[in-house]
């Protein structure tokens, strides 16, 4: 059961190119709330929809310096299973030798997508983990929870629970 959770949290992605969210699934809550700078709430809305890109397609793309660009150093990843990864040194060590695997494949079928103001956002994405290509397909929900800190969107949390959450078609991304 461990070895299939840690197969997922990548697929999190933590966090695919063709995955970035598409706007039919995307809804935002922009709250008055939060640190805004000098940016308001559109900026920030901006500021992490692109957040939520360089954590899909640094996934997507296998690049653990650009994933670790989106981590807040206090980063808690939970597997499907219930094994804890709490901080960016212990995540980015589960991550920099899965990213060195090309046999896998993942898709990310965004559920919803919520930003309150300069403050906090989330984003849950239904997914289906391929840890080699003729292998079963893992199908689970990965949760994404932000914060915004010294005007940068950081991902705090990342939860994997069995799924889907329901009956969809991702778009499948291919290594």
């Amino acid at each position: 059961m461990i070895r299939r959770a840690r197969t997922l949290l990548p697929a999190v992605a933590l966090l695919a190119a063709a995955a970035v969210p598409t706007a039919t699934a995307a809804t935002a809550n922009l709250g008055s709330h939060g640190n805004q700078g000098n940016q308001g709430h559109h900026g920030c809305r901006s500021s992490f929809d692109r957040a939520v890109h360089t954590y899909v397609d640094s996934t997507h793309k296998r690049d653990a310096k650009r994933f670790a660009s989106v981590l807040h150093p206090d980063v808690t990843a939970i597997f499907a299973d219930g094994e804890v990864m709490y901080g960016k040194k212990r995540t980015m060590a589960f991550i920099e030798p899965f990213f060195e695997s090309t046999g896998w494949t993942q898709t990310f079928d965004e559920l919803t997508r919520e930003v309150q103001g300069c403050k906090s956002g989330f984003v849950l994405f239904d997914s289906v983990f391929t840890p080699a290509a003729g292998a079963d397909p893992i199908y689970f929900v990965i949760g994404v929870t932000f914060t915004y800190e010294n005007g940068r969107w950081l991902a705090v949390h990342n939860q994997d629970g069995d799924g889907p959450s329901y009956t969809s078609t991702p778009t499948a991304v291919t290594r």
